[in-house]
């Protein structure tokens, strides 16, 4: 009995060492589970987080596409208004210097026509007429010019323009 008894002791010594390895590992697990689950919470909130950072970026980044397409639309009317107002500033000098030219022609032609009746001079104001004659014609080239080149960039300024997006999601 007394054998049986050292056997019984032994027995229950082992299944208490067996019994404290299962709470040591259970309390491993345990622990290793919070661990885990607390990763996980913070994984969330870190995902969470970027998502917001990333609408709040998307809602800027529309803003400012908005924005520069307002101001883009803006830019091009002022342009169209100057180069409208500079158009219309062009025709009326052109106007105005083709009537001086009418007139300084008309007033050269009258005082040639005085001159041939009275004195064999107009020669000497011949160099003058022809002058002024190319020289008015060398202004009036330029100023046509002028008019081409703004109406050129006022084309190539009002053609679309357009801008790839990135959607990201």
């Amino acid at each position: 009995m007394r054998k049986e008894l050292a056997d019984k002791i032994r027995e229950v010594a082992g299944l208490q060492k067996t019994i404290k390895k299962a709470e040591a590992k259970m309390k491993t697990l345990s622990d290793q589970a919070e661990a885990a689950i607390k990763a996980k919470d913070e994984a969330k909130e870190k995902t969470d987080a970027v998502d917001t950072i990333k609408k709040v970026l998307e809602a800027k980044k529309n803003e400012a596409q908005i924005k520069t397409a307002e101001a883009q639309a803006v830019l091009r009317a002022t342009l169209a208004t100057k180069v409208a107002e500079i158009k219309a500033a062009d025709e009326k000098a052109y106007a105005e210097r083709a009537a001086d030219v009418k007139k300084d022609y008309k007033k050269q032609d009258e005082e040639g026509e005085v001159s041939k009746d009275a004195t064999p001079e107009t020669t000497s104001d011949m160099p003058i007429t022809e002058k002024s004659i190319a020289q008015t014609l060398q202004e009036i080239d330029a100023k046509l010019a002028a008019e081409k080149a703004a109406e050129k960039f006022s084309q190539m300024s009002f053609e679309p323009q357009t801008q790839p997006v990135n959607n990201a999601e």
